[in-house]
């Protein structure tokens, strides 16, 4: 191999030289724009022609390559040596920049005995440490040496069909030579390529290994799937996945090779390697698509799963509304009507359908919430347990305030029990565990067995069909304790509706708490 290597203007690429290569001053251009840093007026002139390496400028200044974008680096000159299995490349570039340039110098080591690479000593795989940084024609040079010892290793040269460039290629085919573009999957996975989680995934260093790769995402490898595997290798998760959800039409499976599908699937729906790999929303997804397919076409969910995707990626909608949808959805999605389900297909995961979602499922947590509740009262009738109480305690029930009123027309009408606070004796443990859940207390739970042991009897009073008054009366006829709703002191109404109770049951009130007494 040459060991010097420099940027030649007339050819456009690097070519070997007899020395050290030096510096070049780059074009600085801005493509988008179709415009040049002109050198000599120190500003951006539009480009009106453009020949054989050599661009015009507006202000009719000539410039050659290379063409750099501002602010980026340039390599000019490659120092290569090899020995035996070690390659050593001396990179030379230079920051460029409409208004400074600083020149660089980088080592790095392609070491085949470690299966390693290393930039000035340490050892690498960052993309923005290994990308862009190597010329095509020493990369070239560097497979072909490396392709040689898998030959005799294997038997069989690795071919290399990739978009990969420079070190990236290199690392990519030193780790593993018959599936080099799951090196670009590594990298964007964020797996480091030494660890041995890479070498699992990547199938290792068989001539089967892309095809074992694609077998563990139960994709079969047409030629069609290889290019696009080949043109941008991390698409082929987007594939897997896509496939995985039950589409299975080839032109809306390659659609999906694309980065915003990429990054959807990359963060929500990746399954890889036997299952191994699984993120949030994967099985709400497949569930939605399960569900939509059995009553729509593969197009029609394709569009839906586009439609979200284009939420997700744009930045003005929050990706909650998208993921937490998903997540609902697999709550409810037994109580939605076909109808609605086509709605939410139609719309895609959004804020719209996020709402609806979670309209839905506190309904339906309401729903549950009431059935539990009802078999919990169920079981507690099933268990009833009956006290049997003395006559005298029996009579302790009683309606509070006057039995009369005058309507609007000035005639005496009856008062309803509804409006009076009627007092009453709990008769069974149902009973106690109604007013205990009504008023907040222990009676529910607490009673019972004193109630069924006469140690105690519970009197409770209602008023306009609430629970406001509970009452524990002892076996001498005392009161030992009496509260409104929460264990709270009774008052104004409730308190003169007790008075009234104790007076014309002959309660005497002299051994109860101070809570019997009016407030002053």
């Amino acid at each position: 191999m040459q060991r010097f290597w420099s940027y030649d203007i007339r050819k456009n690429n690097y070519i070997p030289t007899d020395s050290e290569p030096f510096s070049t001053f780059p074009t600085i251009v801005d493509a988008k724009n179709m415009k040049v840093w002109c050198r000599a007026c120190h500003r951006w002139e539009n480009i009106i022609a453009f020949s054989q390496n050599v661009l015009k400028t507006e202000c009719k200044k000539l410039y050659a390559g290379p063409f750099t974008p501002d602010n980026s680096e340039f390599s000019y000159g490659f120092d290569v040596s090899r020995k035996d299995n070690i390659f050593n490349v001396h990179i030379k570039s230079q920051v460029v920049a409409t208004d400074y340039r600083r020149l660089l110098e980088n080592q790095f080591e392609v070491n085949l005995n470690k299966k390693k690479l290393y930039k000035n000593g340490k050892e690498t795989c960052e993309r923005e440490e290994i990308s862009g940084v190597l010329c095509k024609e020493i990369t070239d040079q560097i497979i072909d040496a490396m392709g040689e010892e898998y030959k005799n290793q294997f038997g069989i040269k690795p071919s290399v069909a990739s978009s990969l460039k420079g070190f990236s290629l290199v690392l990519g085919y030193m780790l593993c030579p018959f599936n080099i573009n799951f090196f670009i999957i590594c990298q964007h996975w964020g797996l480091n390529p030494y660890d041995a989680d890479f070498t699992s995934l990547s199938s290792g260093d068989t001539p089967n290994a892309e095809n074992e790769m694609f077998a563990c995402l139960g994709i079969r490898p047409s030629k069609s799937v290889r290019k696009l595997y080949q043109k941008f290798p991390q698409g082929i998760i987007s594939y897997a996945a896509a496939k995985d959800l039950g589409i299975t039409d080839v032109n809306l499976l390659m659609k999906s090779a694309n980065p915003k599908w990429y990054a959807f699937f990359k963060y929500y729906m990746i399954s890889c390697n036997n299952g191994d790999i699984r993120y949030a929303v994967q099985e709400p997804l497949k569930h939605f698509a399960q569900d939509m397919l059995a009553i729509t076409n593969e197009k029609t969910l394709w569009n839906s799963l586009d439609r979200t995707v284009n939420y997700l990626v744009d930045e003005s909608v929050q990706n909650l509304y998208i993921t937490d949808g998903m997540q609902m959805y697999i709550g409810c999605s037994e109580q939605l009507t076909e109808r609605e389900k086509k709605e939410i297909l139609s719309e895609g995961f959004n804020k719209y359908t996020h709402d609806f979602l979670l309209r839905r499922n506190n309904e339906l947590a309401e729903e549950r919430r009431r059935d539990r509740e009802a078999a919990f009262w169920q079981k507690e009738k099933d268990t009833n347990v009956t006290f049997d109480l003395e006559k005298q305690f029996l009579d302790l029930e009683y309606k509070a305030g006057p039995n009369f009123k005058k309507n609007s027309e000035g005639d005496m009408v009856p008062v309803s029990d509804e409006e009076r606070y009627c007092f009453f004796v709990a008769k069974d443990s149902y009973t106690l565990k109604v007013i205990g859940s009504e008023m907040s207390n222990c009676v529910g739970w607490g009673y019972k067995e004193a109630v069924k042991e006469r140690r105690a009897t519970i009197v409770y009073a209602m008023h306009q069909g609430k629970y406001k008054i509970c009452i524990e009366v002892t076996p001498e006829f005392t009161i030992r304790q009496a509260f409104g709703p929460h264990n709270s002191h009774l008052r104004d109404e409730a308190f003169e509706a007790y008075s009234e109770w104790c007076k014309e049951k002959h309660i005497e009130r002299r051994n109860a708490f101070s809570v019997h007494v009016a407030p002053r």
